[in-house]
């Protein structure tokens, strides 16, 4: 008896820390919106995706503001639905049971003051092929986005220093 409720109380902590992590996508501001909605053609324009997939859930979501433009990073996770990835305004779309599921990591630089794209990194592979290395990996081009259009010495009021000469 005691075995079970070790698991039981197991299983319903490992459910909280999933749930707890999730970002939920109304939550989402404008920009990072914007970077979703990237994301998601870019994702659909690679070859071997015939079905639309669907973001299932928000796993991480970040912006933040630099001298050289807004760096945001999301991870998300999508789910194959069952209609064809050119119905992009179809609402009937259902997410398969068994469908194929992706772990999307992506990171994004905008120009301050409008949505214009400075730098970008996709990664998308099948949720099982996700390990330590892949992360870390994913970690490396997303420093270099966000280091893209950064002058200076990073020191408080190096960037007007610079620009002002």
């Amino acid at each position: 008896m005691e075995i079970v409720r070790a698991w039981s109380l197991l299983g319903m902590v490992c459910l909280l820390a999933t749930v707890r992590g999730q970002v939920p996508t109304e939550k989402l501001s404008d920009i990072q919106n914007k970077a979703l909605t990237l994301l998601t053609e870019d994702f659909h324009n690679i070859e071997n995706i015939y079905l639309r997939f669907q973001v299932i859930s928000v796993l991480q979501a970040a912006e933040e503001t630099f001298p050289g433009g807004i760096f945001v990073s999301l991870h998300v996770r999508k789910k194959q639905t069952n209609c064809v990835k050119t119905e992009l305004k179809s609402k009937d779309c259902r997410v398969i049971k068994a469908g194929r599921v992706f772990n999307c990591f992506s990171c994004f630089k905008f120009e301050h003051g409008s949505l214009k794209l400075l730098a970008k990194a996709i990664d998308c592979v099948p949720d099982r092929q996700v390990n330590q290395e892949l992360e870390q990996k994913r970690r490396q081009r997303c420093r270099a986005v966000e280091h893209k259009n950064e002058t200076g010495l990073k020191l408080p009021g190096s960037l007007s220093f610079v620009k002002d000469q």
